[in-house]
């Protein structure tokens, strides 16, 4: 029925900047606070930067061109329902911040949807789902690559509406909990 849609999703505009101004559709906030995991984040680019102008030295002295080749990320699978998972991303706030919202991440395997989250604006009472969100990862989600120190991502089912004009819109189902941890 058309309450349970309004009660169990959520329903978010698709490509909606982080800035807001257009020009930066998927800038991200990222908070690097613990030093250790940032200088082994650092000293791993250090090492990846070597071995690509190694490659490159070497790839010159033999005449050809270094290469490399990514396999292509696996295209957005759906479930039997026709749902499909999305990762959403909360920042971890900065010391003495804590009260302060931040948009969230949201995208999907292939990236092909993907949007940020706003929290609500001034007198705002309809936050759009922001806090409901931001809860079920609080409470239920998972460290990111740092742990909890760079901030926490949930999986949730989700459901696009394609439109003819204007934005499509991700239906995200914020009363089934959250979707099983995903390897992408």
């Amino acid at each position: 029925t058309a309450e349970d849609i309004k009660n169990n999703y959520v329903h978010i505009f698709l490509d909606v900047p982080a800035d807001r101004s257009g020009s930066k559709p998927h800038q991200a906030l990222i908070n690097f606070n613990d030093q250790k995991n940032a200088t082994t984040a650092s000293t791993t680019g250090a090492i990846n930067r070597a071995a690509r102008r190694s490659q490159k030295r070497s790839a010159k002295k033999g005449g050809k061109k270094a290469t490399t080749t990514a396999a292509p990320p696996p295209p957005a699978q759906t479930d039997e329902l026709g749902r499909m998972v999305v990762k959403i991303q909360v920042a971890a706030a900065l010391e003495g911040m804590e009260h302060i919202k931040t948009p969230m991440l949201l995208y999907n395997s292939d990236k092909s949807a993907r949007t940020f989250i706003h929290p609500p604006s001034g007198d705002d009472d309809d936050d759009g789902g922001y806090d409901r969100i931001k809860t079920l990862i609080q409470n239920q989600g998972s460290g990111g690559a740092l742990g909890k120190t760079g901030g926490t991502k949930g999986y949730f089912y989700s459901k696009i509406t394609k439109r003819v004009e204007g934005n499509d819109i991700i239906s995200v189902d914020v009363a089934s909990g959250l979707a099983p941890m995903q390897v992408w």
